[in-house]
């Protein structure tokens, strides 16, 4: 493939997957997000950004999570300091991008036909993609949702809120991504060149 049509479908492809991550993520909120004020909830949101991350390298997750992030933001996101919500949107929805930190590997397995691989990659790029994450939001709850914790420990209180509903994002992507890789084409990952 050209250059330049590497560029355009890449161009493309990052609009149509940072809207399909705004889309799940609303869906999820309506299913979910009446279990966790301040905005939580239970979310596939990542799995677009992620599936850039995979299929384009750190460069496409990186910018699909940013662009995710600031859709949310403009939106109507839960905000409540704006420092809250850079942290809270644009740099955890950019972090979940450095998934594609194995995205070679996710590549390699796919084309050799080595599911073992790119399934052991797939569960470790979106771990590390959820994990920092989850540091964004941990960090902000800290820091400016200590008043909802009580008399339990802020460091406590944002460590069990952020981490329940980001364990199951993970999981449900790690499962969701497993079962969808297989139905896509091949030469879907073996056509997204670097450019």
């Amino acid at each position: 493939m050209a250059a330049n049509q590497s560029k355009v479908l890449f161009v493309v492809e990052i609009a149509i997957f940072t809207a399909l991550a705004l889309l799940f993520d609303e869906l999820s909120k309506f299913l979910t997000g009446r279990f966790w004020p301040q905005g939580g909830s239970v979310s596939i949101g990542m799995l677009p950004v992620l599936m850039m991350a995979f299929r384009w390298g750190v460069k496409g997750g990186l910018l699909s999570g940013f662009l995710f992030g600031g859709l949310q933001l403009l939106l109507g996101a839960s905000i409540y300091h704006p420092v809250q919500g850079f942290i809270d949107y644009f740099l955890a929805f950019t972090f979940v991008g450095f998934a594609g930190v194995f995205a070679k590997q996710v590549k390699q397995g796919i084309t050799n036909g080595n599911a073992g691989k790119w399934i052991s990659f797939i569960i470790m790029g979106t771990i590390l993609g959820g994990f920092l994450r989850f540091l964004c939001h941990f960090v902000a709850g800290i820091v400016f949702f200590a008043s909802f914790a009580g008399d339990q420990p802020v460091v406590i209180y944002s460590l069990l809120y952020n981490g329940a509903y980001m364990s199951f994002s993970v999981l449900f992507c790690i499962i969701l991504l497993i079962l969808l890789i297989p139905a896509l084409p091949k030469r879907y990952f073996a056509i997204a060149k670097a450019f």
